[in-house]
């Protein structure tokens, strides 16, 4: 007994480990599609309220096609979570790449033929939002089939890094297009989508596991606990399901919410240094550094936050970043407008990837692969509201009390984040992951 128990843990032992991410075809299939898409997106962000000023529209137009692609993302996120769950994930991201790609060639179009309304053009940003959220929210429920459980948390900070790239690389080349011709940037996001889904038909599935066979114990789940009813169930039970298994996992629960929270204060607070900087006079340039270094800042977390989170705790890197961000959003009431504030912006972006990497990993390990397109859905709205609210209580708060209250309101808010992650248990006593401890 004992000389085979020694064979079979050498056998283990000897087992190979998975190949790392940079080897693994199937996730780097995925993260290019979306890396594309992304620089594509992001370059039509800026575009977007470009095309409406220039085409004579006023400044409160500019903002509507903003406010629809925030909205219908927002707002589609939950619905697109229960699809993820219910037909195949692949198929869904080459329909949402093929309908991003078919929408913005025909805006192009419309600039083309010098007749793009208003009403045409917040159409597209509504499509492009809900396709956005689609693909989006099937991205994140496949990661898990396609990364081991050991790596997951590398794939989310690759996956972060991508993001903060885009926001660096993306509207830079969407103004320049702009500047060479309006319509240049909508192409570009049309010919992203055609060569993001490209990408995907290359992209190879594991076959999924055959369902167990039914029990009573099983039959006694609940539609949210991956019984077989989570097969039948029509979209709105699946969508109530979803936040039925969010109400029952106090971790995750609070996780999303505190992450809704930064995420509205911090992308307020970011339209409004960008306000700040133009009621100042600061040339265009000064302005666009302020995002380019909030993105450099995320894409220098990311790099870091392979080494920062094995030896950070969950629960101490959520300190870290919610502490050192009230810490810092003070700065902003004191220093130089522009590229300065976007110094302090990035600083705070530098965190964000490691605490997002040890979250959001738990988060797909703890989740049956039947809920997770739910789970992204539930987060995709939340973070679409936070987006899309931020702003608008910002832009109202300078437009009532003027830049320095506003900054230290942003300040207050982040304070009581902290304060939140500080106090509440199933934060803190948020499980590592395996690599982690």
């Amino acid at each position: 007994m004992t000389s085979g128990s020694t064979t079979a843990d050498a056998a283990v032992a000897a087992e190979p480990g998975p190949p790392p991410l940079s080897r693994n075809r199937e996730y780097n299939v995925l993260w290019t599609a979306n890396m594309v898409s992304q620089l594509g997106a992001q370059g039509t962000l800026i575009a977007y309220p470009l095309l409406v000023l220039g085409l004579g529209g006023s400044a409160f137009e500019a903002s509507l096609a903003e406010f629809a692609i925030a909205g219908s993302r927002a707002l589609s996120a939950l619905p697109s979570g229960a699809l993820a769950d219910r037909v195949s994930r692949k198929t869904l991201m080459l329909v949402s790449e093929f309908g991003r790609a078919v929408a913005l060639g025909l805006l192009a179009l419309l600039v083309a033929v010098g007749h793009a309304p208003l009403a045409a053009i917040v159409v597209v940003a509504v499509v492009e939002g809900v396709c956005t959220s689609l693909f989006g929210t099937a991205d994140q429920a496949l990661l898990p089939s396609v990364v081991p459980s050991s790596q997951l948390a590398d794939a989310v900070t690759r996956n972060t890094a991508r993001y903060y790239l885009a926001t660096i690389v993306g509207p830079g080349i969407g103004g320049f297009l702009y500047g060479v011709q309006r319509l240049l940037p909508f192409v570009a996001q049309a010919v992203t989508s055609a060569i993001a889904f490209v990408t995907l038909l290359f992209l190879r599935l594991p076959a999924p596991a055959p369902a167990p066979a039914s029990s009573p114990e099983d039959k006694g789940k609940g539609e949210g606990e991956g019984g077989d009813a989570d097969r039948t169930e029509g979209a709105l039970q699946a969508m109530a399901s979803g936040l039925r298994w969010l109400r029952g996992n106090p971790a995750v629960r609070a996780t999303v919410l505190f992450g809704t929270a930064f995420n509205l204060v911090f992308s307020g607070l970011l339209i409004a240094v960008v306000v700040m900087a133009q009621q100042d006079g600061r040339s265009g340039a000064e302005v666009g550094a302020i995002g380019a270094l909030v993105g450099a800042g995320g894409v220098s977390g990311a790099l870091a936050a392979g080494r920062l989170r094995r030896s950070l705790s969950p629960f101490t890197a959520l300190m870290v970043l919610t502490w050192a961000t009230a810490v810092l959003v003070p700065l902003l009431a004191v220093v130089p407008t522009g590229w300065p504030a976007g110094l302090v912006l990035g600083a705070a972006a530098f965190l964000a990837p490691t605490a997002t990497a040890l979250v959001a990993g738990h988060q797909m390990m703890v989740t049956p692969d039947e809920m997770r397109g739910r789970l992204a859905g539930l987060i995709g709205v939340s973070m679409g509201a936070g987006a899309a609210l931020g702003p608008l209580l910002c832009g109202l708060l300078l437009e009532t009390v003027h830049a320095v209250p506003t900054v230290l309101s942003c300040a207050a808010a982040f304070l009581l984040i902290a304060l939140g992650v500080a106090v509440t248990p199933a934060v803190r006593a948020f499980p590592a992951l395996p690599d982690n401890r």
